[in-house]
């Protein structure tokens, strides 16, 4: 009996890139398995050369340039970790991911018909994953106990909580609802009302995770698309309506917060610089004394992503369970700074801050929507991050580059550049 295995072509790599990140709501090692494959695909393609040419010349590129410069600024920790290898496979990931992302955009961005594949593989793949998640979520927690192998019950342990464990596919969730607002959009039809409903399947998982950090992501791309539009527009009715809007969102916000965590009260021996409603106490002591720690190397930093394993990083928490590092400093600039130092820290700030502007700025001169939606991407991901997640976290850095990269891919011929 023979079998035949499909044949490799870009329509494959497209479609396992945009089955990528949704699949996360059924573990983060899924996000893996089809990448992984697309990676494999790709280097058999006969374009690869041209993919490869494609990645060298982003490189030389002002923002290419300053990646590598950031790279470069983050080696000299390595001398300050207490444990190098462990700091150098951190660092080896990020230009590994960078340049797979890359030749990933330069096919997709060559093959139109292997954009729309991944764009309508994206929305279908994303729709699965919302409708799984909202079932765990709200009527049949079984189904989420059945899916990571441990029977049809709704309690396979103590301390069983489908909230918690879908918070990850919330963080990814809120990267993905500019961008499915976007592919619905650039694909027409149909396509458009079903992203949109999974853009809202995706708010409604956010809510019932209560992820505050996916929310302030929202929250920021909500501001920074609002502020564009009002800049794009220049209508005076539009830009009322937008500011009105937005000023309702942010006092409904404050409002929920105080109501729901008012009682709170920061105890003796942790830090509480904001009102601990605002940002939790526990936060706030992680972020104060990951400070502390920085300041023992403050040009170059302790290490990269070893600051819970530095001395004086396990002591408990007053009235808590957690360390005052635990697995990480739930902040990204906090982070980076404590374990690459001022050079490293300010490397990224500069990098960041030049990524969104250039996003920013084309999109004004331009109008490409997918610029709109890659910027949006960006600001959800470095003002999320601000609260949450460890910048190390491989599934946060592939989720992120993967989504700009479908974007960018989709920018009209007349405005790549």
């Amino acid at each position: 009996m023979r079998i035949d295995f499909p044949r490799p072509t870009p329509l494959l790599v497209g479609v396992l890139c945009g089955m990528a990140v949704p699949s996360i709501a059924y573990g983060r090692a899924v996000l893996a398995i089809p990448l992984l494959l697309a990676v494999l695909i790709l280097a058999l393609l006969p374009e690869r050369r041209a993919y490869w040419r494609a990645m060298i010349e982003r490189a030389r590129s002002p923002i290419g340039v300053l990646f590598l410069v950031t790279l470069v600024l983050w080696l000299p920790s390595m001398f300050f970790s207490p444990l190098p290898l462990r700091s150098f496979e951190a660092w080896a990931r990020i230009p590994v991911f960078v340049g797979l992302m890359t030749l990933l955009w330069a096919l997709l961005s060559r093959d139109r018909a292997a954009l729309t594949l991944a764009l309508k593989a994206l929305i279908v793949t994303s729709a699965v994953s919302v409708v799984y998640a909202l079932s765990a979520l709200t009527f049949l927690p079984e189904i989420l106990s059945f899916v990571r192998m441990l029977g049809w019950t709704a309690t396979p342990y103590y301390g069983f909580r489908p909230p918690d464990l879908f918070k990850v596919f919330a963080s990814v969730g809120m990267l993905l609802v500019p961008v499915l607002v976007w592919a619905g959009r650039h694909l027409g039809g149909r396509w458009q009302g079903l992203a949109a409903a999974i853009a809202v399947g995706f708010l409604a998982i956010i809510w019932l995770t209560y992820n505050r950090s996916a929310m302030a992501g929202l929250f920021a791309m909500l501001f920074v698309g609002g502020v564009l539009i009002m800049v794009m527009r220049r209508n005076v009715a539009v830009n009322v309506a937008i500011s009105i809007g937005f000023i309702a969102v942010t006092v409904v916000l404050l409002v929920w917060l105080h109501t729901t965590r008012g009682y709170i009260e920061a105890p003796a021996g942790t830090v509480a610089v904001l009102p601990p409603w605002l940002i939790d106490y526990q936060r706030q002591t992680i972020w104060s004394h990951a400070i502390d720690i920085a300041m023992r190397s403050p040009w170059f930093g302790n290490g990269i992503n070893v600051i819970n394993l530095l001395p004086g990083a396990d002591a408990l928490m007053p009235r808590n369970t957690l360390n005052v590092i635990p697995s990480h400093p739930h902040s990204w600039l906090v982070e980076v700074f404590a374990e690459t130092g001022v050079f490293g820290a300010l490397a990224l700030l500069t990098l960041v801050v030049a990524s969104c502007l250039k996003l920013a700025g084309d999109y004004l001169k331009n109008g490409d929507t997918a610029l709109f939606a890659a910027l949006l991407v960006n600001v959800g991901y470095w003002s999320s991050g601000l609260l949450n997640v460890s910048f190390w976290s491989a599934w946060w850095q592939i989720s992120y580059l993967l989504l700009t990269a479908l974007c960018l891919a989709g920018l009209r011929p007349a405005v790549k550049s």
